[in-house]
């Protein structure tokens, strides 16, 4: 069943709020998966015109999508430039040097993506007291922020609202996206 979500006013600062709650905790397991300290930045909500409209992930090389179904139905995307992923992956497996098989990169990829969506919708649910599933992962390994918005489209149709808040370590060489973009079924 498809929910129509206002997309200005209280209804937008409630989802927005319930970004940050989902960040922080994937801040922290993120943070538990690399032994590094993980910030979130504030969630910024973003309202477009049309699906091609000025989209900041598209410099994203890699990505896991989600869709989340219960109580707040969207499409989520963890998104990772390409050095960030490949020191991701190297952190969670712990090899600091030599090359990374394709198979262990989008199995470390998936997991990291999975547990990560997994917290926001754990924390989403617990908030308010109701069911939220992520459905199995979708991993991108190429042009990720791209192919996010391929993924959005085929499942969501129009897509004004996208709401987005960054992951990154002290370095920044650990920095991730979260992006959820609620379903819409109608314009107010």
């Amino acid at each position: 069943m498809t929910r129509e979500i206002p997309v200005k006013g209280s209804e937008l600062d409630r989802l927005s709020e319930l970004v940050s709650i989902g960040a922080g905790h994937a801040a922290s397991a993120f943070a538990m998966l690399t032994g590094r300290t993980v910030w979130m930045g504030v969630p910024k909500v973003i309202e477009r015109s049309s699906p091609a409209a000025g989209d900041p992930s598209r410099d994203f090389m890699t990505g896991v999508f989600f869709e989340f179904e219960g109580c707040v139905e969207a499409a989520v995307g963890i998104l990772f430039h390409a050095p960030a992923s490949e020191a991701v992956v190297r952190r969670v497996v712990g090899m600091d040097e030599g090359e990374l098989s394709p198979h262990v990169i989008e199995s470390a990829l998936m997991e990291v993506g999975n547990i990560l969506a997994s917290h926001v919708a754990s924390a989403i649910a617990d908030t308010l007291r109701q069911r939220l599933l992520p459905s199995i992962p979708t991993l991108a390994m190429n042009a990720a922020g791209t192919e996010f918005e391929r993924f959005v489209a085929l499942r969501e149709g129009p897509h004004p609202v996208r709401i987005e808040s960054s992951l990154i370590d002290e370095s920044g060489e650990l920095g991730g996206l979260l992006v959820m973009i609620p379903r819409i079924t109608g314009t107010h």
